[in-house]
């Protein structure tokens, strides 16, 4: 199954492994890789216009002079771009007087260009690893060019990493029979025994606590981005991400903390990126420690980690282990400082955490998810904000179980952009309702919505547990049919695709400005419902994008 334009996302994708979208992947080399970063680190400081064939026109040359200079103030002097400035100068004033005598041909001035096309390119390569901090980083290590983690990314693979004999939250039941005795008659005496294994590499710190790792720095410069990973859990508490700085004497001292993260997280497994707003300088060598500050009322959510093994160091070796936990239940500022004799190294859980620079520079891009359900369970990226479940059965979204109700799911990442747009293939259409969300807000109390039934398209609006009926149609909806809801500015747009391309089924415009807007209502989803033993349509599969 596929998307109806074979449109498939390159960045946001978790169905089934070897897919098409994800072997394509593998055409990105890092050659393809350099070209790309080169081109954007040029593009940022200069316009360059790369017309070799006429280059009698030397202007270039004060431009990658002024890039040059840029780049010197840019990195504050890391590097000293003086000598090569000058010579740049140089070698324009060469080219123009070249080609006020040799107009006719541009072969001398052209290569005085390329000379200096040369050194642009070799300064971006000396830029980008002030930037990067590193070559090409392997996938196994991070998935971000420029990101130190605390511990590789590879390490979060699905194994037994807990057991325990009582039932545990995300623990899977292991029953076997053992011979338990004999009996008068020398026959054995057959018992049952469970044990209870925890797959998947994640742990619950308790709350009110700061969970964190160390990461020492492996290049002098700015960081402005905190990845981590985060479980879905039922009613959350606070969850704050601390940025720290390890003193001599092993203190830390607390450089950021962020506002409070619950507030626009998804119920879903994601890996969760915040930007600070404004760059921690951190010098080669120097250790760096992040955490996540769960506290307040609520259950912490679980955190994808790793466990260590006990391994006593000296006595002087600071610090003891590669993460630690400091009990904290009031809120953490930045300038306080969380004394070494503080914190607690008991705990084997390290959390995946990471520094790095800036995600994206300039707007951020356009982001495309699908989900096609081929993999025949629901996507991890895909969490259910509603008390009733849905299922994948051959293929489709489905509803789960005969109990009456709705079923809701949410995409656990947001779109980057207000006008956005959802579609779907719908299954089965019956007089129930299925469902395509747009600008949800992340506990998915608010939201906008296209409802299918077999008889009807309509544009709703859910606010707090009431469904409001903003435009409605009366028309035939039969299995295969692909629908899809726009959001531009105001407007919404009920579409249904045909074979002469896309019809407008019935339109909305909010003119009072209502409907949910801005950074904290981008999320997306699907859902259906069932009521009196009929359920509503499946879908096919699912696609959300920016406009």
């Amino acid at each position: 199954m596929t998307s109806p334009d074979s449109k498939f996302p390159e960045d946001a994708y978790s169905g089934a492994a070897g897919s098409r979208s994800i072997a394509r992947l593998g055409g990105t080399t890092q050659q393809s890789m350099q070209t790309a970063m080169r081109a954007q680190v040029m593009r940022a400081y200069a316009d360059i216009p790369f017309n070799f064939a006429k280059g009698v026109q030397a202007g270039l040359h004060e431009l990658a002079a002024a890039l040059c200079d840029a780049i010197t103030g840019f990195t504050g002097g890391l590097i000293n771009l003086g000598d090569w400035a000058r010579a740049s100068r140089a070698r324009a004033q060469e080219a123009r007087e070249q080609a006020a005598t040799a107009r006719d041909s541009a072969d001398v001035a052209e290569e005085a260009v390329v000379q200096t096309v040369e050194v642009v390119q070799a300064t971006n390569s000396q830029v980008q690893m002030i930037i990067d901090g590193l070559p090409v980083k392997p996938y196994w290590d991070s998935m971000n060019l420029t990101e130190e983690a605390s511990f590789p990314r590879c390490m979060l693979h699905r194994r037994v990493w807990d057991h325990a004999t009582v039932s545990k939250p995300g623990y899977v039941p292991y029953t076997y029979t053992y011979v338990a005795g004999y009996d008068a008659n020398g026959y054995p005496i057959y018992a049952d025994h469970t044990v209870y294994a925890r797959y998947e590499p994640s742990y619950t710190p308790p709350a009110n606590t700061l969970d964190g790792a160390f990461i020492r720095c492996r290049y002098s410069g700015g960081r402005k981005v905190v990845t981590f990973i985060v479980d879905a859990v039922s009613n959350p508490c606070e969850l704050y991400v601390v940025v720290g700085r390890m003193s001599a004497n092993g203190d830390i001292r607390i450089e950021w903390v962020s506002p409070n993260q619950t507030l626009s997280i998804a119920n879903s497994r994601l890996e969760r990126s915040v930007e600070l707003p404004n760059e921690l300088v951190f010098d080669v060598g120097e250790t760096a420690f992040v955490g996540i500050h769960q506290r307040g009322g609520g259950n912490p959510r679980p955190l994808l980690g790793a466990n260590s093994t006990d391994l006593p160091r000296a006595p002087g070796a600071w610090p003891p282990r590669p993460s630690a936990r400091f009990a904290a239940s009031g809120a953490l500022v930045a300038g306080a400082t969380v004394a070494a004799g503080s914190m607690s190294f008991t705990s084997n859980s390290v959390p995946y955490v990471a520094l790095s620079k800036s995600l994206v520079a300039g707007p951020p891009s356009k982001l495309v998810f699908y989900e096609n359900f081929d993999s025949g369970s629901l996507p991890v990226a895909l969490g259910q904000v509603s008390s009733l479940p849905a299922t994948v059965s051959g293929g489709v979204f489905v509803v789960a179980g005969g109990t009456d109700g709705i079923r809701r799911y949410l995409y656990g990442q947001t779109l980057n952009y207000d006008d956005v747009m959802v579609t779907g293939r719908i299954i089965s259409p019956s007089v129930r309702h299925a469902w395509l969300m747009l600008r949800s807000t992340p506990d998915n109390k608010s939201f906008v919505s296209l409802n299918v039934t077999q008889s009807s398209v309509s544009i709703f609006k859910y606010e707090n547990g009431v469904w409001t009926a903003l435009s409605s149609v009366e028309t035939a909806i039969v299995g295969g049919d692909v629908v899809r809801l726009r959001a531009t500015n105001n407007l919404f747009t009920a579409q249904r695709k045909t074979t002469s391309g896309w019809e407008d089924v019935l339109t909305y415009t909010d003119t009072t400005g209502t409907l949910p807007s801005g950074p904290r209502t981008r999320y997306t989803g699907l859902g259906n419902e069932r009521a009196d033993w009929v359920n509503g349509g499946g879908w096919d599969y699912w696609k959300a994008e920016d406009l």
